[in-house]
């Protein structure tokens, strides 16, 4: 290809990201969607704008490179370390189980042979890029349903070199398995005792020293050696690049220079993510999905039910709660971007027919392209099957019966969670309420009285004996939901003392106008605290 052909073929890609990103965020369905259509579009199989060649598919890998890198700057060994025991068994089980059934489901469809483990390892992998890019815009990375997502997504990346070593031992002959999977092992043991080995030995000098140059070229020419080399390293020994990349995170998540790195990272990682979710939409090929649209379809179900049940099924067995499993299996029911390099390598060994391969990369990426909208559903059946299982304020009469001169919160966000700390510290009793289960969920897993209701509900207010509390704090998220609760106090209970947070002075004075005793403007708050240490500090003679 001639280089102004190939600088047409990026001017489209670039065109097409754009164009795909601006439309699908605009109407709600998220960047990930909008790049796998807008590569569906322009690919060899749409309008043939792009042809796929191996320049742009080793660029697109690089992506999920960069992306289990910054994953790995959020994870350092401690939190690592939490994450170890009940999530990396239930990855364990999850691929194990899921593999199996996926191999039988073929083997009564007539598949024999070694291709059983090709198609039985393959569709157990999710995927990790599109399922981590969610989480992170969701903000959910770090959290308790985060790294159980994360855990199983590591296994499974972790799998990923011992299945590729199976399938290439297969296709040489199956005498050839346990030499070249011991050999395998032994390369993947080095490499990753090289990596934790030397990177904490080396890295942390060579670090300080790259920095002390001040140089923002150099150093971000080194971040780049790192996660290069360590992907190199981890491939070089069987395992995927993307591991390799995730352990260099994980060490540069124990120095000082860990955020430094991840703003060199991102504007990488953004680009080459987003286009290796393009390529895997011109992996769609659209004229056989048109001809064979019944298998597919059956096979895009059969995947998506299957996975999905089964982990849910799963995480019920390793303690996960049932709103939370549901979510899960929807979350990672998807087939994974290594699905195709294990279905590619079965291809490539002739363990897999050619009809086969494709029909399965097809269903696969497919798969992928419905990932938002089944999380957008798990998240839905996640609140009401949570909603449905906390206990209500209406539930809990008799507990709350007897209560007097207690403080009642209504709202148990950042703010609200702040205030009940402060209450318990200081031995006064309250109850709190909220709309929010997953948060009642886990504050009632810690035994703190924080019940689901609606706190501008008149039968609500009955049920927490508000006539007999000391206090009322208004906490919630919505302004108008705070005004609207605090008229509804202030004309009921006259006498009630109610303390309000206020998002900014204008909320303040609508809120003192409806009846609240003491309004505490947020923003306002904290600039006046920053103010003071300033002006504390300054006034403070010079030692």
């Amino acid at each position: 290809m001639s280089h102004s052909g190939y600088l047409q073929e990026v001017i489209i890609i670039l065109l097409a990201a754009i164009i795909g990103i601006l439309l699908f965020k605009r109407i709600g369905l998220g960047s990930v969607l909008g790049y796998l259509v807008a590569g569906a579009i322009i690919g060899p199989f749409g309008f043939g704008f792009v042809v796929e060649d191996q320049t742009i598919q080793s660029l697109a890998e690089l992506g999920v490179v960069f992306l289990l890198f910054t994953v790995g700057l959020e994870l350092p060994f401690e939190r690592i370390r939490v994450m170890f025991g009940r999530i990396f068994a239930l990855g364990a089980a999850q691929v194990i189980v899921t593999g199996t059934v996926f191999a039988v489901i073929a083997y009564l469809l007539g598949v024999r042979g070694p291709a059983l483990v090709v198609i039985g390892a393959g569709l157990a992998l999710s995927s990790t890029a599109i399922v981590l890019r969610m989480l992170s815009d969701r903000g959910e990375l770090t959290s308790v349903f985060g790294r159980t997502a994360f855990g199983v997504l590591l296994v499974q990346d972790l799998m990923v070199g011992p299945f590729l070593v199976i399938v290439v031992a297969f296709g040489q002959g199956e005498g050839a398995l346990a030499s070249v999977l011991g050999l395998a092992t032994l390369k993947a043991v080095a490499a990753v005792m090289a990596i934790l080995g030397l990177g904490k030995i080396v890295l942390r000098q060579a670090l300080a020293q790259v920095a002390a140059i001040r140089e923002p070229e150099v150093f971000a020419g080194f971040t780049l050696l790192i996660v290069l080399a360590s992907s190199l390293l981890t491939q070089a020994a069987g395992l995927s690049m993307g591991f390799g990349a995730f352990l260099a995170g994980m060490l540069l998540a124990e120095t000082h220079y860990r955020h430094q790195v991840a703003a060199e990272i991102q504007p990488f990682r953004g680009l080459l993510l987003g286009l290796f979710f393009m390529t895997i939409g011109m992996s769609i090929d659209v004229e056989l999905t048109l001809e064979r649209t019944g298998i597919i379809v059956l096979l895009v179900l059969t995947i998506l039910i299957v996975k999905a049940g089964l982990l849910v099924g799963l995480a019920r067995i390793f303690g996960l709660p049932t709103a939370q499993s549901l979510s899960l299996g929807l979350l990672l029911c998807q087939g994974g971007e290594f699905s195709f390099v294990l279905l590619g390598a079965g291809a490539v060994t002739g363990l897999l027919a050619s009809e086969q391969a494709q029909l399965l990369v097809v269903a696969v990426a497919l798969t992928m392209m419905v990932t938002p909208f089944l999380a957008g559903l798990g998240r839905t059946l996640e609140g009401r099957v949570e909603s449905a299982t906390v206990a209500r304020v209406v539930d809990i009469q008799d507990t709350i019966e007897s209560m007097s001169g207690h403080v009642v919160i209504a709202g148990y966000g950042r703010v609200g969670a702040t205030v009940a700390k402060q209450l318990t510290d200081a031995g006064q009793p309250y109850i709190a309420v909220d709309l929010d289960p997953r948060r009642i969920a886990q504050a009632q897993a810690r035994n703190l009285p924080l019940y689901y209701g609606d706190a501008t509900n008149p039968e609500i207010l009955a049920a927490l004996h508000v006539e007999r509390a000391q206090a009322v704090v208004v906490a919630v998220d919505d302004p108008k939901a705070a005004l609207s609760l605090v008229a509804l106090l202030s004309y009921i209970f006259p006498n009630l003392k109610v303390y309000a947070r206020a998002k900014d002075e204008t909320h303040a004075r609508q809120l003192e106008e409806a009846g609240a005793h003491i309004v505490v403007p947020e923003l306002i708050a904290t600039g006046v605290k920053l103010a003071g240490e300033i002006l504390e500090t300054d006034s403070k003679p010079a030692e």
